[in-house]
């Protein structure tokens, strides 16, 4: 019961920063040239942008498969797949419960431990977050004239939801709260109360599988499966501006920008990105000058094709996962 009122909670407070993210994105600003834009957007490059998410979450099933075979079990790249699919679709909605989802459909239908899945997961986003702070501090490093801008609004976009005097102590009361976990996982060893031990037991396994993850065997796989899904990533976003009208000529290195400068939205707890990007995409197109109607345009554009094309694959997704438990069934 507490867990679910947690879960809840937690999903209204991502609603809630996204309804925020947006109101600050739109407020004021003319959105009958979003409209007229939108309308304007090639079709031919939309089809292509679906097809280019399906390789994203192609070559992430693929990753994460590896991360798994790390810890000596064997899933099959399809049911995988539609773990990760499903996990995705949860996503959507909700902020970030659909990695457990797909790591308890993983185990309904490849038989794979929870806590293995859940660590080669933790470690996949380990990894992402690396690449993802290097990324974004190698263009703030090279951009930072243009870049300030978006460090000052977002600290007074965050103040808006939890005021200034708040900002700088979330840091702090995270580490307090990493080290009285540590220590009460080193109490909580020497218990013998049944429900404790399976606690114990699981967090135990999980902290394994993330320490297989992180420590790769196949690590020439693994950074070119990396690699590829970044590069992946930067297309779908040179796709979504080939889509507008108004960001059809920018360069391919825009999109490089955007990818990690828009990943900060993505990063933050709202459900499938909505508002945080479109408010970091918004500062962004500002800081380099640019039109702010094609800077809403595109965040409505490119968070609207990744969440409808997201739903679509993890419908699909969804699909495979209950014909392939239905007939496990009978």
């Amino acid at each position: 019961m507490i867990n679910k009122i947690k879960s809840i909670l937690k999903n209204i407070t991502g609603v809630l920063i996204g309804a925020i993210f947006l109101f600050l994105t739109l407020h004021e600003k003319p959105l009958e040239p979003v409209w007229e834009s939108l309308a304007d957007a090639d079709y031919f490059f939309i089809f292509l942008s679906f097809i280019c998410l399906f390789f994203v979450f192609y070559l992430r099933a693929l990753r994460w498969k590896l991360l798994i075979e790390e810890t000596g079990e064997k899933p099959s790249s399809d049911k995988v797949l539609t773990s990760l699919l499903l996990g995705y679709f949860v996503n959507s909605f909700t902020p970030k419960l659909g990695e457990i989802i797909r790591c308890t459909s993983l185990q309904k239908n490849s038989k794979i431990p929870v806590p293995v899945s859940m660590g080669s997961v933790m470690a996949e986003r380990a990894y992402d977050l690396l690449i993802l702070g290097l990324g974004i501090i190698s263009i703030f490093f090279i951009e930072l004239d243009r870049l300030q801008g978006i460090i000052d609004s977002t600290i007074g976009g965050i103040s808006h939801i939890y005021g200034y005097r708040y900002i700088y102590v979330f840091p702090v009361l995270l580490l307090i709260f990493l080290v009285l976990i540590l220590i009460s996982l080193k109490k909580l060893k020497k218990s013998e109360h049944p429900i404790l031990k399976k606690i114990i037991g699981f967090l135990q396994s999980m902290f394994k599988s993330l320490k297989q993850g992180l420590l790769l065997k196949k690590k020439f796989k693994f950074i070119l499966l990396t690699l590829l899904i970044w590069a992946t990533l930067v297309l779908l976003n040179f796709i979504y501006l080939l889509c507008l009208p108004e960001t059809s000529s920018y360069h391919i290195f825009f999109a490089v920008i955007i990818l990690f400068i828009g990943g900060l939205g993505w990063a933050l707890p709202s459900p499938g990105g909505i508002g945080t990007t479109h408010f970091f995409l918004l500062q962004l197109f500002l800081a380099y000058r640019l039109d702010a109607n094609a800077g809403i345009s595109f965040g409505i554009l490119s968070n609207g094709l990744t969440f409808i094309g997201t739903l679509i694959l993890g419908g699909y997704g969804y699909f495979r996962y209950w014909v392939e438990t239905k007939v496990k069934k009978n």
